[in-house]
């Protein structure tokens, strides 16, 4: 409908003037988004071209590293013999994210989520859990697929800010490509897996659900006598999948096992609730797929920082909340 009408306009309808025809002609609410991208493919169809989003992504990249100090932003092309250089890759971390995480514990929770655009392709991202118990995004990328070589590229984005160091733990999911990449780029860093992911492979091939809690239980003990005690448990019941846990490497899921400080961070929860939050997004064409995540981040540092501002104690209001709960629990004990 939107092309149609003004495929005859160079420059073309502004997204608002898309919401109002919209809501006026057919009586159906759209966010600024949809309408956004419902003008770039008009335009697009009406120059007889694609991926406008993509010519201006260069530009605007440049602008918002000049305009945010610290900012890494980064495009990988390949050249092509019909169309010369085409894009492939993009990585963007915010000069708040890089200095932010100098503050935060090195546990940094790796992901990647599909985008359903025009284009396809995979959003990557690492994130990290502040003082307050929040999600803080450290970098995304946008690549053709969660293959070797673009965890690779991703990796060695991040060691530009991250250093190859003993402290620094990775957790993630199983991939096989995350594994070949921390492998090749973070040869001194330590990696995790989550336990969410594994309790669910094992419940998918095992097909028993008092496994996925016993192997939870084992996970998260502090002590190698409670992990024993789950792990012998799980052997009774079933000992080909405990040969299964025991071939992944106990240091791999173990927290007891593990040479590392994964602290509280137990699962991937943290990247999944950032792509939980990008869902709507990953429909975008890049370009507002960027500039939505640049919004977003804006507006939860803004908030966070009022929210720092307002305080007095020395501790995060969750930790405050988690302290004075443990008080009221801890009166009647001697």
């Amino acid at each position: 409908m939107i092309k149609s009408r003004f495929a005859g306009q160079g420059c073309g309808p502004r997204p608002n003037e898309i919401i109002q025809l919209m809501l006026g002609e057919h009586d159906i609410r759209i966010s600024y988004w949809k309408a956004w991208r419902s003008r770039e493919v008009a335009l697009e169809y009406a120059k007889g071209s694609s991926g406008t989003s993509f010519t201006m992504l260069p530009d605007y990249l440049h602008r918002l590293v000049v305009a945010n100090p610290g900012t890494i932003a980064q495009i990988h092309t390949v050249y092509d013999v019909v169309v010369g250089h085409r894009f492939k890759y993009m990585f963007l971390a915010m000069g708040a994210c890089i200095s932010g995480f100098n503050h935060m514990r090195h546990v940094i929770i790796i992901d990647g989520a599909h985008l359903r655009g025009k284009y396809a392709g995979c959003l990557l991202t690492a994130s990290a859990q502040d003082g307050n118990y929040q999600v803080f995004p450290i970098a995304v990328a946008i690549v053709d697929g969660e293959n070797d070589s673009a965890w690779e590229w991703f990796m060695k984005m991040l060691l530009q800010f991250i250093p190859n160091k003993e402290e620094v733990v990775f957790v993630s999911d199983r991939h096989s490509s995350i594994y070949n990449a921390i492998s090749k780029v973070y040869t001194a860093a330590k990696h995790c897996a989550c336990v969410l992911h594994l309790i669910r492979n094992i419940k998918t091939h095992y097909k028993n659900k008092h496994l996925g809690y016993l192997i939870g239980k084992a996970a998260r003990a502090f002590q190698l006598s409670e992990f024993y005690t789950a792990f012998n448990e799980i052997k009774n019941i079933n000992p080909s999948c405990a040969e299964y846990l025991i071939d992944i490497g106990l240091e791999h899921w173990s927290r007891a096992h593990f040479s590392g400080n994964r602290y509280n961070i137990m699962t991937s929860n943290i990247a999944e609730t950032w792509n939980s939050v990008l869902h709507e997004a990953r429909e975008y064409p890049i370009l507002p797929l960027v500039e939505y995540i640049r919004t977003k981040l804006m507006n939860w540092y803004a908030e966070r920082r009022d929210v720092t501002q307002l305080g007095s104690s020395r501790l995060t209001p969750r930790v405050t909340e988690i302290l004075e709960a443990n008080f009221e629990r801890s009166g009647g004990c001697l």
